[in-house]
């Protein structure tokens, strides 16, 4: 029997075997919006099935899988846009002067990492197999950020910045912010035992006890990603958090995991899709 991952904050929808999540404070507002699991698409072998990682599997493919998931959302798929992602801490403020340089089916090689959109009908789409898929919603402004947070991109802060861009560029109230964190690898499966790889992190966070813990043999250490984006929000005045709490690696029969499929040895690997609309 397959996982169904409703709970009080998320909704786990199946529309026409397409399966994607979608947050129920944001359904709240009518935002448009999903976390793709990786069921109900048209790929197949490691990208099977719903797979947007178009730089590996055949484009028509992710074209197929994109429009039966902007069909769910009645969402025209010629309205998606996305640049290349790179664990950068850019950010792309999309608008009708810009967009069609940004369009789905030809993907620049311009770096960003995090859209903000004030329109509507301004599609914004971000992948991720593993990372944190975030999604800023300011209901008062009625203005919408699509963040691609991994690792790198947490250690950069582009939440906090690309929050901190709607509090300063677009008179957004930090109060009034929703942030949503979608599946992504948590504290469970992301670990390490290099001590490099530890300094990264305790270089910007002092407190490593607050979001780092060891396994019993005390080399191996685990970090609480989410934690650390949810504290830095609180420090802005960020009140309104959800996590999905949903691990990609424990979870990689529902969702895309790069450190899964690198485990099982696999040549490639899928990515989820989150797709954002006013």
């Amino acid at each position: 029997m397959k996982k169904n991952y409703t709970d009080e904050n998320i909704i786990h929808v199946v529309n026409n075997e397409i399966e994607y999540l979608q947050f129920k404070i944001l359904n709240k507002y009518n935002l448009k919006h999903c976390i793709t699991l990786r069921h109900g698409g048209v790929s197949k072998g490691d990208f099977e099935s719903l797979n947007f990682n178009m730089r590996a599997d055949l484009k028509e493919n992710v074209m197929d899988n994109l429009y039966k998931v902007c069909s769910c959302l009645n969402i025209d798929k010629n309205n998606v846009f996305k640049a290349h992602q790179n664990h950068t801490d850019n950010i792309l403020v999309l608008d009708s002067n810009n967009k069609e340089s940004y369009h789905i089916e030809d993907i620049l090689d311009e770096d960003y990492d995090a859209y903000i959109v004030t329109k509507k009908n301004i599609a914004t789409l971000i992948t991720t197999a593993d990372c944190n898929p975030v999604i800023v919603y300011d209901p008062i402004k009625n203005i919408v950020a699509n963040i691609h947070s991994g690792w790198k991109g947490t250690i950069k802060k582009i939440v906090i910045k690309t929050c901190e861009k709607l509090i300063n560029e677009f008179g957004c109230n930090a109060s009034d912010l929703i942030v949503c964190i979608g599946p992504s690898i948590k504290k469970c499966c992301f670990s390490s035992e290099e001590e490099s790889f530890k300094k990264i992190f305790t270089d910007v966070w002092k407190n490593e006890e607050d979001y780092m813990f060891y396994e019993d043999n005390l080399k191996r250490f685990h970090i609480d990603l989410v934690y650390l984006i949810k504290k830095d929000l609180e420090k802005l005045g960020v009140k309104n958090i959800i996590d999905s709490n949903i691990c990609t690696v424990c979870n990689s029969n529902d969702f895309f995991s790069y450190r899964s499929a690198t485990k099982n040895k696999q040549k490639n690997y899928g990515l989820m899709a989150t797709i954002v609309s006013l």
